[in-house]
């Protein structure tokens, strides 16, 4: 059974379904945000329980990240004037059922990344046919985080980014890990046999400063094969490059996810072309990819290893490795300690910790 760390369908680890459904939080996840079998069952029923109808509870759910690093934080050189102690992260959640088959869901960031944040999710799910139907037919339109095997923000445990979700070539601003505005359709179960996505939406990146150009497109397939899910997508758009070219591009990705008892690993590769760079005729490949394994060692404490790379003609090649202890001292919390090997092009060690808290 694969877990809902690699579903593309957007993941709701907020506390407001355990108060509407009377659990902890316990009762969908192990170490939050990392969801159990029941959890991952729970979201790709369109948060419902088959046969219990969920209690009134008042909507909105907070999430805090308090991170203290061995390196000044922020954007800029040496942090842009961050300390290295900071509120990273303060999340509003509202979330909800519409009639016998929707779903929606709102993520607004007040902080993140320590600066004042943006709205990350707003969107509406809904299953086009009947529940008894053995494939589920799902249509989503809002601003939402693209189907990708691994999700790059919800459940991401450490501090450090998956490189290949942030890689910008050139002077294309698009990156994986900003969410998109568009709508999607998803055929098939997301826990089972096959799953195809596909999804279109304005060729815009925010905060970008660049006009909407063309319509961006994106089609994602997996295969659930017992432990192991097999994974593909295509994402292929095109940008301005400066008064005088277009860049036409595409990222292409594959991966691997294994989940079984306490091990869980995923692997990712990810290979792209732009057809120009930095205002120029000339076409740019680019590559990425991570691989990373996921032990619990017991129901409160886990460890993680990654190793991840990029490698493109204008950021040039660059790895790193994450070793990440973890633990949750209750149901609702989590304390993570990770240690960062970076090559950018320079090796440095970085020491990150995270203390996260939801209500």
């Amino acid at each position: 059974m694969a877990l809902a760390l690699l579903m593309p369908l957007r993941a709701l680890a907020i506390p407001l379904f355990a108060r509407q459904l009377g659990v902890t939080c316990q009762k969908c996840h192990t170490v939050i945000p990392h969801l159990n079998e029941f959890g991952a069952h729970f979201m790709s029923d369109g948060e419902r329980v088959p046969g219990v109808k969920a209690g009134s509870a008042f909507p909105i759910s907070v999430k805090t990240n308090l991170v203290d690093s061995s390196e000044f934080q922020g954007d800029g050189p040496n942090g842009a004037g961050l300390p290295k102690a900071i509120v990273d992260e303060i999340e509003i959640f509202t979330a909800g059922t519409i009639g016998s088959r929707a779903n929606y869901f709102v993520e607004q960031y007040l902080v993140d990344g320590g600066e004042p944040g943006l709205l990350r999710d707003l969107w509406v799910n809904d299953r086009l046919n009947p529940w008894t139907d053995k494939t589920p037919i799902y249509a989503q339109v809002g601003q939402f985080t693209l189907p990708l095997p691994v999700d790059p923000e919800t459940f991401r445990e450490s501090y450090q980014d998956y490189t290949p979700y942030v890689q910008q070539v050139g002077n294309n601003p698009f990156i994986f890990f900003n969410p998109k505005t568009g709508g999607k359709i998803s055929i098939g179960d997301t826990l089972s046999g096959t799953n195809v996505q596909l999804f279109a939406g304005p060729g815009y990146d925010r905060q970008s400063g660049i006009a909407a150009l063309g319509t961006d497109i994106m089609g994602y397939g997996q295969q659930v094969l017992g432990p192991f899910t097999l994974s593909m997508y295509r994402y292929q758009g095109e940008r301005p490059d400066g008064p005088n070219f277009v860049d036409r591009f595409n990222r292409n990705g594959y991966a691997l996810v294994f989940n079984e008892g306490k091990w869980t690993s995923e692997s990712l590769y990810e290979i792209g072309y732009d057809t120009n760079c930095q205002a120029t005729s000339a076409g740019c490949p680019s590559s990425g990819g991570f691989t990373q394994v996921r032990y619990a060692i017991s129901p409160r404490l886990f460890a993680l290893a990654r190793y991840e790379g990029t490698d493109d003609p204008t950021g040039g090649f660059t790895r790193d490795g994450v070793l990440l202890m973890g633990y949750g001292p209750s149901h609702n919390s989590r304390v993570t300690i990770e240690d960062v090997i970076e090559h950018v092009p320079n090796t440095t060690n970085t020491m990150n910790f995270q203390f996260t808290v939801a209500y």
